[in-house]
């Protein structure tokens, strides 16, 4: 008997750690969809500020070619 109520205990602490696990697992893949929206994010402002930087300079010889 003490031995069924040994192994039942156990199959449920390996049911219940596994169900941590995944839970530990959904959290962790909702922050690395997080900070892979920041990155892409910033990777898009500075593109932005590139590309205005560059328009600047393009505004800047028009008007030294008039």
């Amino acid at each position: 008997m003490t031995i069924i109520v040994l192994i039942g205990s156990m199959t449920l602490a390996f049911g219940f750690m596994k169900a941590d696990i995944s839970s530990i697992k959904k959290e962790l893949e909702i922050k690395m969809s997080r900070s892979e929206y920041e990155s892409n994010k910033n990777l898009l402002t500075y593109k932005l500020d590139v590309i205005m930087e560059d328009i600047a300079e393009i505004k800047e010889i028009l008007k030294e070619t008039k």
